[in-house]
């Protein structure tokens, strides 16, 4: 079995010291969100926020669908990586006899999505039990990059900044995030992020958990597919004709203000990103710098307040 997961790390504050005093959950490093309306990412670190974020792990109990008595494999991953990038190690220790291409929690079927956001979507204990099996297989290289480069279109209207990069800068990119190596994806996301004309938008998608529709068809094997939805519009750096940066807050009311009729604070529903409720004043164009995930999108989750 693989080795177990290291310890938590704790989260420095958002820029400009945007927290809500709380104490310290260390649930929430490991990627199970708190309660709604606290931010607290812990004490203040010298590290850069983005560079924290790629030393979270996520401990993972994972088990076949077919051998349900043989060991789980215990592992831990890092927040920005895929599942998919441990199946051949999964069709290793399970062997051939046994396919190993899709993961489910609780009868859902994931997606194909960084881990650090399918736990904000789906918010399991810890560590997080899993099913592998037999399913549709993932190209997880080639959409890593179709999705980098759209959120390179969306800041700049084209996506002339990431297809210049040269081959073995292209091959870096993904590489750094198989390896889990940020010096190596900084290097790369620098020259992304570095325009010589200001950003047009910011490349933001807001998942909307839904009630899934009874009468929905549900895979071959009885298994269901998680049921949320995905905001996803045009949002510039800066509020329209003025210099002043939009906030998280601004923007929800303005996107959902059914459910975020109040741009200051969370009254019916808040929103996590890695693990922890972000302040609705934060300035969404450092969100997007220091809390993106590798492939350019900053993701938020939506959570009820209880």
């Amino acid at each position: 079995m693989a080795s177990g997961s290291p310890p938590a790390e704790s989260l420095p504050p958002f820029p400009r010291d945007r927290r809500r005093s709380d104490s310290h959950n260390q649930g929430q490093c490991q990627g199970r969100p708190p309660a709604p309306g606290r931010f607290d990412l812990g004490p203040s670190s010298s590290a850069p926020l983005d560079k924290v974020l790629w030393g979270l792990q996520v401990p993972l109990h994972i088990t076949h669908v077919s051998q349900p008595t043989t060991p789980p494999f215990i592992t831990s991953v890092p927040r920005f990586g895929y599942l998919a990038l441990l199946l051949s190690r999964l069709a290793a220790y399970y062997g051939v006899d046994s396919p190993c291409s899709s993961f489910h929690h609780e009868g859902v079927q994931l997606r194909n999505l960084a881990v650090g956001l399918l736990v904000d979507l789906y918010q399991p204990p810890l560590p997080w039990r899993l099913t592998v099996g037999d399913g549709p297989e993932w190209d997880i290289g080639d959409t890593f990059m179709n999705s980098a480069k759209e959120a390179d279109y969306i800041r700049n209207g084209n996506a002339k900044r990431i297809m210049s990069l040269s081959k073995d800068h292209t091959t870096q990119l993904w590489n750094s995030v198989q390896d889990n190596d940020y010096a190596s994806f900084s290097k790369i996301n620098k020259h992304l992020l570095s325009t010589p004309v200001p950003i047009k938008n910011i490349p933001l998608r807001i998942y909307l958990p839904s009630t899934p529709d009874p009468r929905a068809s549900t895979a071959s094997n009885g298994q269901s597919s998680g049921s949320f939805k995905v905001i996803q519009t045009l949002v510039p750096p800066t509020l329209p004709r003025s210099n002043t940066l939009q906030t998280l807050g601004s923007v929800l009311k303005t996107i959902l203000p059914t459910l975020f009729p109040d741009s200051q604070r969370p009254l019916l529903a808040d929103v996590v990103a890695h693990g922890s409720a972000v302040p609705f004043k934060a300035p969404l164009k450092e969100l997007m710098e220091e809390a993106a995930y590798p492939d350019g999108w900053l993701a938020l989750v939506v959570v009820l307040v209880q």
